[in-house]
This record gives structure tokens, sequence and C-alpha cells, in this order.
């Protein structure tokens, strides 16, 4: 049984390529990088049209409570312009609208690209699968 269990540890695993299938075992690890990059950038823009989102979201909280003839200003760079705010509470309104169907078509990419990427995931490692092997140390 000890025999055994140093016989296993001495093994090395090992993958048997030519230059054919190296090729497409490099070509599988862009493809396998490329989706987690894809991936990551959909989450961050998820992230920053959701933060978009609530920020407009309290900011027309705040405001609803205001009369029409409540002076308010919109920023502009560096200067604030007086506007009416029901003008503020249109665009708000807009920019929340436009902000839940920019969200809502990232989550659709995102399931798509994490579709793909489990699919790249497959062909990967049935790729392993196919190539390995194992090899006594001497």
């Amino acid at each position: 049984c000890a025999r055994n269990a140093r016989k296993f540890a001495m093994s090395m695993v090992q993958l048997e390529l030519d230059e054919k299938d190296k090729e497409s075992f490099s070509e599988m690890q862009q493809g396998m990088n490329q989706a987690r990059q894809e991936l990551a950038m959909v989450d961050g823009n998820m992230r920053k049209v959701a933060t978009e989102r609530r920020e407009a979201e309290l900011i027309l909280a705040e405001l609803s409570g205001m009369g029409p003839d409540t002076a308010a200003y919109k920023q502009c760079g560096k200067m604030f312009i007086q506007s009416p705010i029901d003008q503020l509470k249109g665009s708000l309104t807009t920019k929340a609208e436009r902000c839940q169907k920019d969200h809502d078509a990232l989550s659709e990419k995102r399931k798509h690209v994490t579709e793909a990427a489990g699919k790249l995931q497959e062909d990967f490692q049935a790729f392993i699968k196919e190539h390995l092997y194992t090899q006594e140390k001497s």
C-alpha cells in the first residue's frame, strides 16, 4: 500500500502535444482569457450603470419633496446653472430609465458571455483529458 502511494507520488502528469495540438491549446487559452476579460468588462459596466441609476433615483427622491417654484441648479462642468425643477426631474427620470435598460441589456450580454465561457471551459477540459497521460519517474 505504501509502495503504491510512493509510485503515485512519483508519477508526473504531462500533456502529449504535437505542433497542431500546441497551436490549438494556445488558441483555447487565448479564447478563455478573452472570455474572462469580456466578462470582467461587462461586470464593471453593470456596476457603473447600477451606480448611475441609484444616484439618479436618490436625487430624484430628494427633488420630489420640493415645490415647482424652488430654485434648483444643474451642474455643468465647474459651473451650476439654474434650471426649472420639473426639467431636472424629467432628465433624472429619463436617466434612471435609460440606466435600467442598459443594465438589462448588459445582464443579457453577461448571460451570453458566461455561456460562451462555459463552453470554452468544457472544450478545454475535453482537450486536456484527450491529451493527458501519466509517465512514471525512474
